[in-house]
C-alpha cells in the first residue's frame, strides 16, 4: 500500500507538473532551475538524517515521511507564485527523500532470501499500477476538478499509503547497525550514484519540460504518454528484475547507459515528436539501471551496513542532483536545450567506462 501511495504520488506529480507550471506560472527554464535544485537539498542531506533515527523502526519514520509527501503535494492547489511553488516542493522532497532509502532497504527486507531483483522488480510494478490509476483520474477527472482538485485528492492517497505502514511488521533494526558509512568497499557505489544523479535529474527536470515548452505538448497528451510509459513499465518489471538477477549488475547497467547514451542524443537533434515520445518511453523502460544498483549494494555490504549505504548512496546522488538542474536552466537560457540533453549523453558514456569495474564478489572482500 505504501509503494502504490507513491506510485500515485508520481502518477500526478510527474504528470501534470510540467504543464501546470507553464500553464498557471509562465514558468522559465533557469527558474525551473532555482525550483528543481532547492528540491533536492533534502536528498543531499539524507545519510545524516538518517543517521540521527537509525534506532527507529523504519516502517515508522517510512510512515511520517509519506504523510509529509501528501501533504507538499496537496499544497501545490495555493501555489500562485515560483516562491510558493518551491517550497511546497521542498515539503514533500523532505518525505520522498527520507522515504527513498526505507523503501530500498525495506524492500530487500521483506522480500525473499533469494531473487532479490525479481522482487524489486514486483513492487516496482505495484508502483506502476498505482502510477496508472493516478493518471487514469487525471484524464477523466482533470475537467472538473481542476489541477487543484487532483492535487489534494493525490496527496491524500499517498498518505493513506504512509498510514498502512503504521500495521507493518516493525522488524529491528541489525544488532550493532551503523549510523554512517563511508567507506572504500564502497567508492564504486558512491561513484556510479553520483553519475546516476547527474545524468537523472537532467532527463527528469528537462526532458517532460522540453516537450511541453519547445514542442508544445499538451497536457493532454502528456497524460497519454505517461500512461502508456507505465504500461510498458507494469509489464516488464518483474522480467527486468529478473535479468539482473540471472545477467548480473555490470551487464544489466552497461546495456542501461550504452541506450541512454542514444536517448540523450536522440532529445538533443530529434525535432519529430512521436520520435521523442518514444525516447520518452524508451529511458523510463530501462529502470533496471536502478534495481542493479540497489542489489549490488545489497551483495557488496553486510546487514548492518547495508541501509547507511544504501542512505549514502542517495546523498552522492543528490550531490550532482542540487547543481544539475540549477546549471542546466542557465545553460539552456543562454546556449539552448540542446546542450543539456548532449551533455547527459556524455555522461551516460562516463557512467557506462565506470560500469566496467563492478565486480560484486571482488568488492565484499576489500576490508575498509
Amino acid at each position: 500500500m505504501a509503494v502504490a501511495g507513491t506510485g500515485v504520488f508520481f502518477g500526478v506529480q510527474l504528470t501534470l507538473f510540467n504543464n501546470f507550471i507553464v500553464e498557471r506560472l509562465g514558468i522559465e527554464p533557469h527558474e525551473l532551475g532555482y525550483v528543481e535544485a532547492l528540491r533536492e537539498v533534502p536528498g543531499f542531506l539524507n545519510a545524516f538524517f538518517l543517521a540521527l533515527i537509525v534506532r527507529c523502526a523504519p516502517p515508522k519514520v517510512a510512515a511520517i515521511a509519506l504523510v509529509v509527501m501528501g501533504i507538499g503535494l496537496a499544497a501545490y492547489s495555493e501555489v500562485s507564485s515560483v516562491f510558493m511553488l518551491a517550497s511546497f516542493s521542498l515539503v514533500w522532497s523532505l518525505g520522498f527523500h527520507c522515504w527513498l532509502p526505507l523503501e530500498q532497504s525495506m524492500g530487500l527486507a521483506y522480500g525473499p532470501t533469494a531473487d532479490k531483483g525479481r522482487w524489486l522488480g514486483q513492487l516496482r510494478s505495484i508502483s506502476s499500477l498505482a502510477w496508472l490509476a493516478a493518471i487514469g483520474v487525471c484524464m477523466v477527472g482533470l475537467e472538473f476538478l481542476r489541477y487543484e482538485g487532483v492535487f489534494v485528492l493525490a496527496g491524500v492517497c499517498t498518505a493513506a499509503g504512509g498510514l498502512a505502514l503504521f500495521w507493518a511488521d516493525n522488524q529491528a533494526a541489525p544488532a550493532g547497525e551503523k549510523r554512517l558509512v563511508l567507506k572504500r568497499r564502497y567508492l564504486l557505489f558512491y561513484a556510479l550514484n553520483f553519475l546516476q544523479g547527474l545524468r537523472k535529474q537532467m532527463f527528469i527536470t528537462f526532458a517532460i519540460f522540453a516537450l511541453v515548452k519547445v514542442h508544445g505538448m499538451p497536457v493532454e497528451t502528456t497524460m497519454v504518454l505517461v500512461m502508456i510509459n507505465q504500461v510498458l513499465i507494469t509489464l516488464t518489471a518483474s522480467w527486468m528484475g529478473r535479468l539482473v538477477d540471472r545477467f548480473g549488475e555490470r551487464r544489466m547497467l552497461t546495456l542501461s547507459y550504452s541506450v541512454l547514451v542514444f536517448v540523450f542524443l536522440g532529445y538533443a537533434i530529434v525535432e519529430h515528436r512521436p520520435s521523442l515520445y518514444a525516447l520518452y518511453c524508451i529511458d523510463n523502460l530501462i529502470f533496471f539501471g536502478g534495481i542493479a544498483l540497489t542489489t549490488y549494494a545489497h551483495k557488496i555490504a553486510p546487514p548492518d551496513e547495508l541501509k547507511p549505504t544504501l542512505s549514502m548512496g542517495v546523498t552522492m546522488n543528490h550531490v550532482a542532483a542540487v547543481a544539475a538542474p540549477l546549471v542546466g536552466g542557465y545553460v539552456w537560457l543562454f546556449f539552448g536545450y540542446e546542450i543539456i540533453f548532449i551533455s547527459g549523453a556524455l555522461l551516460a558514456l562516463v557512467s557506462l567506462v565506470v560500469t566496467q569495474w563492478v565486480n560484486p564478489d571482488k568488492q565484499r572482500r576489500i576490508p575498509i
